[in-house]
């Protein structure tokens, strides 16, 4: 396989993954703000016990789909292994990204007239959540690729 098609066969797997990313962020943000708003919390230590919850739902789905839609490999139950190894310390990772970036709510210095202060911090929790996905989302495709479902391995 010459280069040129390597570097499209990357791109197109690096979108499709980017689109099951997408449908996991979407599971993430809703089982995340279903947690945030029924308790009231937007920071602190806490959001390790609802990313670990959001985690134990988006892993399945995220699994099924990159095996099938992404990198298209028949895997063993050892690359599933490998996927939950690699999206639990995803997890871990971006559970303490999340404590540490919603530690501080910047945007109450960008609007200090606002008198909802829980409107502001449910914002910003979701702009975490989002900058997170992207940074530990980038991180976890290129593990996967050359490593879960890298085809020297699978075959």
């Amino acid at each position: 396989m010459n280069n040129k098609h390597k570097t499209r066969q990357s791109l197109a797997q690096f979108i499709k993954y980017t689109l099951v990313g997408s449908i996991n962020v979407i599971i993430d943000i809703i089982i995340l703000n279903i947690l945030s708003y029924t308790t009231g919390i937007t920071h602190g230590k806490m959001l390790i016990i609802f990313n670990i919850i959001a985690f134990s739902v988006y892993s399945i789905c995220g699994y099924a789909l990159n095996k099938k839609f992404t990198f298209r490999r028949t895997s063993s139950r050892k690359a599933y292994f490998q996927y939950a190894s690699v999206l639990f310390f995803s997890m871990v990772l971006n559970s303490f990204m999340l404590v540490l970036l919603t530690s501080t709510n910047p945007l109450i210095y960008f609007f200090p007239n606002t008198t909802n202060i829980v409107k502001l911090n449910h914002l910003w929790f979701n702009i975490c959540i989002v900058i997170d996905s992207m940074v530990i989302g980038l991180l976890g495709f290129l593990i996967n690729k050359f490593f879960v479902f890298n085809k020297k391995k699978t075959c």
